[in-house]
């Protein structure tokens, strides 16, 4: 179901703009966790920690298209030798949300809005992060399996008939739509390439942003949720 890395098909590149959503039924929005969500990618953060330098090469292939998400991911916390507790400590001390995320989510449910998470993140420390940021979100995310000193990665939300991914984020953006919404998605890395071709409006910022350019995707680029906020209000 899922293109492969290269596969894409370019479209028109179009000056960017404002977003006119296209007509059709109820929005609803689909966002990345790491570096959207939150200010910086959780992952990265506790890879430079727990496995400093190591984590780096593989990252180089993931950027390069070489290697899909999945891979990576699984690569590189195979490398790391911490404890549950260790990293999920770890998470809390560091990891920043974007202050401007619960109005945006609060806006989301005033307007009768489905909002949910799709991540390439792991579950043990996103779960425990909103748990402290009391925000009460709809999650698909891959599942750290930890035992004998190393962590493991399952995958829930996978496409059966594509391995790039752990959590297949063009495959939630189908379902929606096929339920009838106009779905936008929010996210700023490799991973949300994939729901970008396939959402009615995407807003995308740092490698996200670069990526759509390439390949000729319309996006808006945005830094917080309060953009977002503000582009979606004069919707209907």
């Amino acid at each position: 179901m899922t293109p492969g890395p290269q596969s894409f098909i370019p479209r028109p590149r179009i000056a960017p703009a404002m977003p006119a959503p296209p007509p059709g039924g109820p929005f609803a929005v689909l966002s990345d966790f790491d570096g959207t969500i939150t200010t910086e990618d959780v992952a990265e953060v506790l890879l430079t920690r727990f496995a400093p330098g190591a984590w780096e090469p593989i990252e180089a292939l993931h950027r390069a298209r070489t290697i899909g998400t999945r891979e990576t991911m699984a690569r590189q916390f195979a490398l790391v030798r911490a404890t549950r507790e260790a990293l999920v400590e770890a998470a809390r001390r560091d990891a920043r949300m974007d202050p401007a995320f619960p109005d945006f989510l609060g806006f989301c449910r005033s307007r009768g809005i489905p909002f949910e998470i799709v991540s390439e993140g792991l579950d043990f420390y996103i779960e425990p992060l909103l748990e402290d940021w009391g925000l009460d979100v709809p999650v698909r995310t891959n599942r750290a399996v930890f035992g004998g000193g190393r962590v493991s990665i399952e995958y829930p939300f996978a496409d059966p008939g594509c391995t790039l991914c752990g959590t297949c984020k063009m495959r939630r953006v189908f379902e929606l739509r096929l339920a009838g919404h106009r779905v936008v998605y929010v996210g700023d890395g490799d991973s949300d390439l994939c729901p970008a071709v396939e959402a009615d409006v995407v807003f995308a910022k740092t490698r996200l942003a670069e990526l759509c350019d390439s390949e000729s995707i319309p996006c808006v680029r945005f830094e917080t949720f309060a953009e977002v906020r503000k582009a979606m209000e004069g919707w209907r």
